[in-house]
């Protein structure tokens, strides 16, 4: 039952996606289109959405619980991060992605994959420990994920302001988060009109992210994928490494089950989508970090409800 459960919810997001994907083949989107959406997920619809999401799942005396659970996502990264240097260096991964392979194996798709899939695997009451992913997640990829990803340009060097750092750190996603336990640890309830407006907007999370990976899904260009060797242990590290990780963190850190189940699918989601973007800004090597998200995210369809069973 668990599987079936996990395939239906799974398959449910493959639909959206598969929307997006025909609607894109149609010419639906222009290029000012495939740039709005993202925007309008992660500028308008998430802000509210995990804003009005951790003020009704959470009460003042349970952040300090959300403060600790967080440490357990950062020690995964982080350790999944050296991990994957060490084997990058033992394959002798190809000194042009060397960083975005390690960055890509460290850090998944936490938002627009990890929430619409939480919510069909586990409901609402998921949200709060995607969001403690996100969180550690979000902070280690703006500092040492992206800096990995600049150490690969190799033509000239390229100085990122620290004003534009932390910016990226403080992406509209993570301050809706913020804002939320702000106005929990200040006691402010919000009008219900302005609930009602932040709940609507956040609806709109889901099927436009999943829209987008669809469109995605069809730029990158299913015939382009070549599986390398590179590419065939960054995903091994991303989708086998990642969840093992946790799962020994978990061993040794027991945590409410469900926070537990959360953490894992988390960990075995697709590359994040910022990584290729990363890549294609910084000409380092874009078509292998296109190919690393697209390659991910179709397999992620058939380990999501596998992982979902065995753990």
């Amino acid at each position: 039952m668990a599987f079936l459960h996990a395939l239906g919810g799974v398959f449910g997001l493959m639909l959206m996606g598969f929307v997006g994907f025909m609607l894109a083949a149609r010419n639906w989107f222009g290029a000012e289109t495939r740039i709005m959406l993202p925007r309008l997920i992660t500028q308008i619809a998430l802000p509210p959405f995990l804003m009005y999401t951790i003020m009704h799942s959470f009460h003042r005396n349970e952040l300090l619980m959300l403060a600790k659970g967080a440490l357990l996502p950062l020690g995964s990264v982080v350790l999944t991060f050296l991990l994957a240097m060490v084997l990058a260096k033992l394959a002798r991964i190809k000194r042009q992605h060397f960083g975005l392979f390690c960055a890509s194996v460290s850090n998944s798709n936490t938002i627009f994959v990890g929430i619409p899939v939480n919510l069909a695997l586990f409901g609402e009451t998921s949200v709060p420990y995607v969001l403690l992913y996100y969180a550690a997640s979000t902070v280690f990829f703006w500092t040492v994920g992206q800096y990995s990803i600049t150490c690969d340009i190799t033509d000239s060097k390229c100085c990122i302001p620290v004003r534009t750092r932390l910016l990226q750190v403080f992406s509209p996603p993570l301050m809706g988060f913020m804002t939320g336990i702000g106005l929990i640890l200040l006691g402010v309830e919000l009008p219900e009109f302005l609930q009602n407006v932040a709940r609507s907007l956040g609806n709109l999370t889901t099927p436009l992210a999943m829209i987008f990976i669809g469109i995605s899904i069809y730029d990158m260009g299913l015939r382009s994928i070549k599986i390398s060797k590179d590419m065939a242990l960054l995903v091994l590290g991303r989708m086998v490494l990642g969840p093992l990780v946790m799962c020994g963190f978990l061993y040794f850190f027991p945590v409410p089950a469900l926070m537990g189940k959360v953490f894992i699918i988390q960990a075995s989601l697709p590359v994040m989508a910022q990584a290729a973007i990363l890549s294609a800004h910084y000409h380092t090597d874009p078509e292998f970090g296109a190919q690393a998200v697209s390659l991910t995210t179709l397999l992620s369809m058939g380990t999501i409800p596998l992982y979902m069973v065995i753990f």
